[in-house]
């Protein structure tokens, strides 16, 4: 018997005696990145992830300053800020919207190349009604509440009428709650949502890392998206993020780990805040 499956052996074992010990943990079993992974290969194929598009084919000529980023916990990685606000500034007239914000570093990115923002997250008090601590309640939103075209809507967009804002969107930013049941209720209403035949869904976390795939993730985008578009979604190089576009690229499969393609400079400026 080979390495491969002697692992695969004591992982169901593993399973087996984590149920039996404490079988409420059941739920954690089904959400196992192993077996989202096997159920993605088989109903979807992507056995080794989405294909890979390029940064520099995505974006040949991409804005060069990340402002603002705090590089703490949770917050996205400077190619994921440069990827958005590089995008935005395509745009005539830019209408962006993000599902999911938390200190607001990427709408605030974004503010300056669009023409207005929208922001859909829980309100500070239904996040403290959920437990959250102060501390974090206040860091909410920190750089972009008072944005001047950045409007933010305190609510759940699992049950929040889109309908509402009675906008379409040049892009989408999808990076809220992280489970699978909800990236699919918010792929299904992006999907809904986008202006025109250019407009680009971007979901955050399709990686642990550029290189690791958070199989959950992607769960979530195959089964919210459109059965038509499941081949226009592509991981960008370097980052965690996938994105829905329409426009026509080359991609590739990478496997980890991938040989550097690209080299990156990185000028660094900090200053207090307050």
């Amino acid at each position: 018997m080979n390495n491969k499956w002697i692992r695969k052996g004591h992982h169901i074992i593993q399973i087996f005696r984590t149920i039996i010990t404490n079988p409420s943990s059941i739920g954690n079993v089904l959400t196992d990145e192993v077996v989202i992974r096997k159920r993605i290969i088989q109903k979807y194929g992507f056995e080794r992830g989405l294909p890979t598009l390029d940064l520099l084919d995505l974006l040949p000529e991409f804005v060069d300053t990340v402002y603002p980023i705090s590089f703490l916990s949770d917050g996205s990685t400077p190619i994921d800020y440069l990827l958005l606000n590089s995008l935005a500034k395509k745009y005539d007239h830019c209408q962006y919207l993000e599902i999911g914000t938390w200190r607001g570093e990427s709408i605030a990115n974004v503010s300056p190349f669009a023409e207005e923002c929208y922001s859909i997250s829980l309100a500070k008090e239904d996040l403290l009604k959920e437990g959250y601590s102060e501390e974090m309640v206040r860091s909410m939103r920190f750089f972009s509440e008072k944005l001047k075209n950045v409007i933010h809507i305190g609510a759940n967009s699992n049950n929040f009428d889109f309908g509402s804002i009675n906008k379409k969107f040049d892009i989408i930013f999808i990076d809220g709650d992280h489970s699978e049941d909800a990236i699919i209720s918010d792929t299904q209403n992006a999907f809904k949502l986008l202006k025109n035949d250019d407009s680009v869904i971007i979901w955050h976390d399709y990686g642990h890392t550029p290189e690791r795939i958070r199989w959950e993730t992607l769960a979530g985008i195959m089964e919210g998206c459109p059965p038509e578009f499941r081949n226009d979604i592509f991981h960008v190089s370097n980052s965690l993020c996938a994105i829905f576009t329409r426009e026509k690229f080359t991609t590739k499969t990478f496997d980890f780990p991938s040989v550097p393609n690209k080299v990156f400079t990185l000028n660094v400026s900090v200053k207090k805040i307050g």
